[in-house]
């Protein structure tokens, strides 16, 4: 009951304008500190430019969803921004039978996220395969065309498993994928397209080579329960297995609602980051918030949240970044989630800052 006071009250305060964090989007120019280039991962949780906001979006042309300011800086000066792709990009064919939402969307909804400044997306979700395999084929085809990496589903298990990596300044990321998530028809098999299945024994054999692979590994899990806000056991299970066998950070998504963000063995974990642009005008998503990691060569040194409105009553499917009394209610709502887990979220000016090695400090010091 807590937790859904708490939701309300921010319901209410996201009609509060919008703002600016005082932590302001790292920039371009990868300041060293401490000899040290720092580099930056931006994540965000569910997109999805079909289903309810399909004509609003026809209307208003598919970068509507990217147009508030604020984020759309956070996310083009990332170095890499994430984002969970929550439908295919299919041409016209059979809708998965039995399944009560399915979801379809057009190449120029794709161009559109492309454009904003993702460029790392999962597809490992259980909407991916509402088209069949070949929707899923669609999907991958456009994302080859535009550049977008991507991870986490393929014709067939050992695809869908493959290590898919991107060099951006000099920094190799990686990703691997997982979805935890029915209908079973949906996991990929050695004979049939489809996502990864989360197995222990996939992040056994997968996260230890790749990890060896690449300068940074992001391993992320659609999973958990929607519209709960407290990760279930095996989602803490498999999120410290992952960074155990090498993941410098974990994102979570499915939830459509924020869950904690803990600090494991130095690596961040967001069990859920909630929505972004999600296509439905479900009023039971308010809020939620962008995950800014900054990395001092590969070690995660700080995270920056910045909360957002995605009440799509209020927004029309256009996060917006929040300020003032909203913005502080979201990081109250975060900083109570994650108490339990250890985390330390100092409010900033419209955000909120976990500080996992002071780069102020850093740069003090002499280097060796």
């Amino acid at each position: 009951m807590h937790h859904r006071r708490e939701a309300v009250r921010v319901f209410i305060l996201t009609l509060v304008g919008l703002g600016l964090c005082s932590a302001a989007p790292a920039t371009g120019d990868h300041p060293a500190e401490n000899g040290e280039p720092v580099h930056t991962l931006v994540a965000v949780g569910d997109i999805m430019l079909a289903g309810s906001s399909t004509g609003l979006l026809e209307r208003k042309g598919y970068a509507h969803p990217f147009r508030d300011p604020v984020l759309a800086e956070i996310i083009s000066s990332a170095d890499v921004a994430f984002a969970n792709l929550e439908y295919p990009i299919a041409s016209p064919g059979q809708a998965f039978v039995g399944k009560r939402f399915t979801f379809n969307g057009s190449q120029s909804s794709l161009r559109a996220i492309r454009r904003a400044g993702f460029d790392l997306l999962s597809l490992a979700n259980n909407h991916i395969m509402d088209y069949g395999p070949e929707g899923l084929a669609s999907t991958i085809q456009a994302c080859k065309t535009l550049k977008l990496t991507h991870a986490g589903a393929g014709a067939r298990l050992d695809e869908a498993r493959r290590l898919q990596v991107i060099r951006k300044n000099g920094v190799r990321y990686g990703l691997l994928a997982y979805s935890l998530t029915y209908p079973r028809e949906f996991w990929a098999t050695d004979e049939n397209a489809g996502t990864v299945y989360g197995e222990r024994r996939y992040l056994e054999q997968d996260i230890p080579r790749c990890a060896r692979e690449v300068d940074i590994l992001i391993v992320s899990f659609h999973w958990g329960e929607e519209l709960n806000p407290r990760p279930r056991p095996y989602q803490i299970e498999l999120a410290h297995l992952a960074v155990d066998l090498g993941a410098a950070v974990v994102l979570g998504h499915h939830p459509h609602i924020p869950q904690p963000i803990e600090i494991y063995r130095g690596a961040p974990i967001f069990y859920s980051l909630g929505n972004f642009a999600f296509g439905s005008w479900s009023a039971n998503t308010p809020f939620s918030f962008v995950a800014e990691i900054r990395f001092l060569g590969s070690k995660p040194a700080r995270i920056i949240l910045h909360p957002i409105n995605v009440n799509n009553h209020v927004v029309h499917f256009q996060p917006r970044a929040l300020k003032g009394d909203a913005a502080r209610e979201v990081i109250t709502y975060l900083t109570d989630i994650s108490a339990p887990y250890g985390t330390v979220l100092l409010p900033e000016k419209n955000c909120g800052v976990i500080e996992l090695i002071p780069l102020e400090y850093l740069a003090a010091e002499p280097s060796p």
